[in-house]
């Protein structure tokens, strides 16, 4: 029978063999290794001689891109070319400087700098050729965590441990370019726990947080699923995880700021914390959950209007209350938290570290580009927020109790 995701995710090889093979079909298989590792390999027959090919490392290669390769190989095979063979010649192709870590690194950047501001250009390229000196002129195929996690203490030695996470997203974005143009099988990069590599950064704040997938797809699927509190409380904490706003904000947001064509809430700048205009792109669970609130509370000026007076918002603490009803404890998660789990969460996925600073009302550039561009990284903020808001909803749904 083919595989599936779930039963790859759990296949571990018995203690008293040293691998073993899961067949999918058509030449590919998994070698799951006693030491962990899991190889995607696919057996072949060309010129009568039976033949092996490698794909790739699982989890950086899952189901889906493993039975397209094989497929790609397949072709190659109706076609009369040994699958080994092009793979030798691709490389052959390729100059070792072609293959450097820092000119990959530069296609990559060269690609994406169109969507970002002049601001972050120079950033991102400064980070690249300074901050990852230690890979530039390694072969990308050839770096291992090793060599990352030399970068980060590198970074830490600097006297710049902040900027760690930020270069680590940034090598994971380069990798997974390098993957997707077949430079390199594996990201080294992918899950590196950089908080056992580097000292705990200083937290400037306490708010708590959970940033645990499993924990924190069973706090959506109580906010959302649990029938409890007033409907205006209840709607608010549902949208907070999904907008990144401040609950004070929260708590303050006009139907005038919501514009369902534009799929936008536009903030003036004196009811935000940097004294700036904000904008926030809607999902489209966001915006089915704002059309429906409205049918409620279009009769007041507030989303969120106060039971006892519609001219006035929602009390100060009833999100963090509802929290507490639910179980959380104020050590475990807090209103305010949700702006931390989903800075922390996106980081790991490798999002632009500077859209994520945008989409939390954060400072960033130089006064003049936040002064003439409202719309900093509008772009890739709206398909970063479609994503958040899928991925909440698929945590949500695999972790009912």
């Amino acid at each position: 029978m083919p595989l599936t995701a779930l039963e790859i995710k759990n296949l571990s090889c018995p203690e008293d063999k040293k691998q073993i093979k899961r067949f999918d079909g058509n030449g590919l298989f998994l070698l799951v290794k006693i030491n962990g590792s899991k190889l995607w390999r696919m057996r072949y027959k060309f010129s009568g001689t039976h033949k092996e090919i490698a794909l790739g490392q699982y989890p950086t290669i899952p189901l889906v891109e493993a039975r397209k390769l094989a497929e790609e190989a397949r072709v190659l095979l109706m076609n009369g070319t040994n699958p080994s063979d092009e793979r030798r010649e691709r490389k052959r192709s390729h100059s070792v400087t072609d293959r450097q870590f820092n000119a990959i690194a530069l296609k990559w950047w060269e690609q994406q700098k169109d969507s970002w501001s002049a601001d972050h250009k120079a950033r991102v390229k400064r980070l690249i050729t300074i901050d990852c000196k230690l890979l530039s002129k390694l072969i990308i195929d050839k770096i291992d965590a090793g060599h990352i996690t030399e970068v980060m203490l590198s970074i830490e030695a600097s006297g710049s441990p902040k900027k760690a996470p930020v270069i680590l997203a940034i090598i994971n974005r380069i990798f997974g370019y390098a993957l997707a143009h077949r430079l390199t099988r594996n990201n080294p990069a992918q899950g590196l726990p950089l908080k056992d590599i580097i000292k705990p950064l200083k937290k400037v704040r306490s708010h708590s947080a959970i940033i645990n997938p499993t924990e924190l797809g069973n706090l959506i699927h109580d906010i959302d699923m649990t029938i409890s509190g007033t409907f205006c409380t209840a709607e608010a904490l549902k949208l907070i995880p999904r907008l990144f706003l401040r609950p004070k904000e929260i708590r303050g947001l006009k139907w005038a700021y919501v514009d369902f064509s534009e799929k936008l809430i536009r903030i003036p700048a004196q009811e935000m914390k940097k004294d700036r205009d904000h904008l926030v792109p809607l999902s489209k669970q966001v915006i089915k959950q704002l059309k429906y609130i409205y049918t409620v509370t279009s009769y007041s000026v507030y989303v969120f209007p106060n039971s006892r007076n519609s001219d006035s918002p929602i009390s100060k603490n009833v999100m963090t209350n509802r929290l507490r009803d639910l179980g959380y404890a104020a050590d475990v998660m807090s209103a305010h938290g949700f702006r931390g789990t989903a800075s922390t969460i996106l980081h790991e996925q490798g999002w632009s570290h500077d859209a994520i600073e945008v989409q939390l009302a954060h400072l960033t550039g130089s006064n003049t580009s936040r002064a003439y561009n409202r719309a900093i990284y509008l772009p890739e903020r709206k398909k970063m927020m479609q994503t958040w808001s899928d991925y909440l909803e698929e945590l949500s749904v695999q972790n009912k109790k």
